[in-house]
């Protein structure tokens, strides 16, 4: 594998939890940014020692990444939901019916 795979696949990781922290508390939330670039860069410096353990520390950074809920759902929920035709972002009727 490349050297570089296990980088790519933890700035996926980031953005995919940048982009569904921003999405469902609609705050922008630089910590994540920050931290990506400070794994991805550790990363980066595990591939040019082990190309195969930084892309499998890579995947597993992406698969924790898209299936924990974070602030109510993960971002595989929220495309599931938005495929779905119901996303987080549109506010959904009630109806109360109080009986007498």
């Amino acid at each position: 594998m490349d050297t570089g795979t296990g980088m790519k696949l933890v700035l996926l990781a980031g953005t995919l939890t940048f982009g569904n922290e921003w999405l469902q508390t609609k705050r922008v939330n630089w910590r994540v940014p920050v931290a990506t670039v400070l794994a991805a860069a550790a990363t980066s410096g595990f591939g040019r020692v082990s190309p195969n353990g930084a892309a499998s520390l890579g995947i597993m950074a992406l698969i924790a990444a898209a299936a924990t809920p974070l602030n109510g759902k993960s971002p595989i929920q929220e495309i599931g939901s938005f495929v779905n035709g119901s996303p987080s972002t549109v506010k959904k009727k009630t109806t109360t019916v109080k009986v007498a």
